[in-house]
């Protein structure tokens, strides 16, 4: 999974179906965008995340309580 990062620094995955979300299961999301044109478009600054990025984001989730990733 994919990981981009708006460039106030708000985090979005990229779902198998092509949306974007605020967290990695998309049923846990309050924000999200029907795909990366849609978002960049909104946001020029959108960048892929780095690995100690999307690290630190699934840190940030399991810390929330929320369900996240494990990156192998």
């Amino acid at each position: 999974m994919k990981l981009y990062i708006a460039s106030d620094g708000w985090p979005f995955y990229l779902q198998e179906d092509g949306t974007l979300t605020d967290t990695p299961n998309p049923n846990q999301s309050d924000l999200g965008w029907n795909d990366l044109i849609e978002l960049m478009e909104w946001d020029d600054g959108v960048r892929l995340a780095t690995d100690e990025e999307f690290e630190e984001h699934q840190y940030n989730h399991a810390m929330a309580g929320l369900e996240y990733l494990v990156k192998v």
